[in-house]
């Protein structure tokens, strides 16, 4: 006895949707990852700068304690 294969549009109809829905949330997360990878990498330039912004603090007040030493040394 052959078993027939029958699929049922409603059926057929819910595969559809799934496939597009499924499709959709795809393309939802590739937009957010793209947006969070962008957010990342503004960060990450900004903490750079900072880290530079603060070494060339650093090296400034260095200079300006030597100079201040360096004053009171001159005083005494």
């Amino acid at each position: 006895m052959k078993k027939k294969f029958t699929l049922h549009y409603d059926a057929a109809l819910i595969i559809v949707l799934l496939f597009i829905v499924m499709i959709s949330f795809a393309f939802f997360q590739q937009s957010q990852v793209n947006a969070l990878t962008l957010e990342n990498e503004k960060l990450q330039w900004q903490s750079v700068e900072d880290s530079f912004n603060l070494s060339s603090q650093e090296a400034y007040i260095k200079k300006l304690q030597a100079q201040l030493l360096l004053e009171e040394s001159l005083k005494e």
